[in-house]
């Protein structure tokens, strides 16, 4: 890994590409951003560049995305890193929430109103956490904790500029598929529905029953179910969907999953075209998807950007696989911004969503080496 490098690293593969020869910085306002692609994996091939690009797709699609085919590109099988002790911790980092817990819960109750309405059933409210280091990110040791904090998640360090030195990048952690095409077969894996994971065996078991068996969890999870298959359906000859949710875990969290496997109807549709019709699913937007866009974007006081976009790759086959951009962060100058949000509901409580959000920012700061007590106080705010 190198300064000029960007990483993609999946359940079933690892890619490291090199440098970006060729980029795409064109949005989807205009349902063309598969086209865009297209034209620049047929110049990759011209130019005998790797026939494959890979990039991240913002939250709100009318933005550029950021797409680009690297100079070279390695393939391995995932990654398993052995269990080592944790590095020392950034003492000199800071931490400053935005908005902080109570304008988050005030934000939550705002909207509240909104969803006893119709049309809109749920919407999904973030915030950030900026996190201030004291000298450049050490992007190595980042990916390194990812990938070894969160083994069986899709972890991502994507540089949005082909500098040598400390480009801007955009990292992640996320539990969440959006999208995983493989010749005729297509596979996603929606997540919504959380809690937080505790250290007894006993009483996070317990935990996790209760979130499976939470009346408000479930139809927060089934709107989003809905929705993905909805989306999907068009595209697809056979699809297969299970009568309910399942309990996913990652280091910090437990979340209702449900995975969904179809086959494509010919001619087969590619991973970033399948990618596009679904995002923003209801798990990181809410529905209908148009008025909560606009509600989040008048509601939250600052863009999202890449988060709750959609990060990955896709080949000149149309293979590819594409994480949705969640337990994430955007580094740019030695500063972190980190998001996290929670869905809400009309059952929904606003301290219960702000704990929520709170958790969920543990992911990278834990992979930060964040001192434990910097994290809590930050997060508590």
């Amino acid at each position: 890994h190198r300064s000029r490098s960007s990483l993609f690293c999946s359940p079933t593969l690892a890619l490291m590409a090199h440098g970006q020869a060729l980029q795409c910085q064109a949005s989807n306002a205009n349902n063309d951003l598969d086209a865009h692609a297209t034209q620049l994996l047929a110049q990759a091939h011209e130019q005998g560049l790797p026939s494959l690009l890979m990039g991240v797709i913002p939250f709100n699609t009318t933005h550029p995305a950021h797409l680009f085919v690297p100079h070279s590109v390695l393939r391995s099988a995932p990654l398993p890193l052995a269990e080592t002790s944790a590095p020392q911790p950034h003492p000199d980092a800071s931490l400053q929430p935005f908005p902080d817990g109570a304008n988050y819960a005030d934000m939550v109750q705002r909207a509240l109103p909104l969803l006893d309405a119709q049309p809109l059933s749920k919407i999904v409210l973030a915030r950030t956490m900026e996190v201030q280091l004291a000298q450049p990110l050490q992007r190595q040791q980042l990916l390194h904790n990812l990938i070894r904090l969160n083994p069986h998640g899709y972890n991502f360090g994507i540089n949005l500029a082909d500098e040598e030195g400390d480009n801007p990048c955009f990292f992640g952690a996320s539990p969440e598929l959006l999208v995983r095409r493989s010749g005729s077969e297509v596979s996603v894996n929606p997540l919504a529905g959380t809690a937080a994971r505790v250290a007894d065996p006993d009483a996070d078991a317990r935990i996790g029953q209760a979130l499976l068996n939470s009346a408000k969890d479930l139809h927060e999870h089934a709107i989003v179910i809905e929705s993905v298959v909805q989306a999907l359906r068009p595209f697809c000859s056979e699809l297969y969907v299970p009568d309910g949710p399942e309990l996913a875990q990652t280091a910090t969290l437990w979340h209702l999953s449900t995975p969904i496997h179809g086959t494509l109807r010919a001619p087969y549709a590619s991973s970033l075209q399948l990618a596009l019709a679904m995002h923003p699913t209801p798990a990181v937007c809410g529905t209908p998807t148009l008025t909560a866009r606009d509600v989040i974007e008048t509601l939250e006081p600052f863009e999202r950007q890449f988060y709750a976009g959609a990060a990955g790759w896709c080949d000149d086959k149309g293979d590819g696989e594409w994480a949705v951009a969640i337990r994430c962060g955007l580094y740019q100058q030695q500063k972190i911004r980190l998001y996290a949000g929670a869905g809400i509901v009309a059952a929904s409580d606003p301290a219960s969503e702000r704990r929520e959000t709170g958790n969920k920012l543990r992911t990278m700061l834990n992979a930060l080496n964040i001192e434990p007590a910097t994290i809590e106080g930050a997060i508590t705010l």
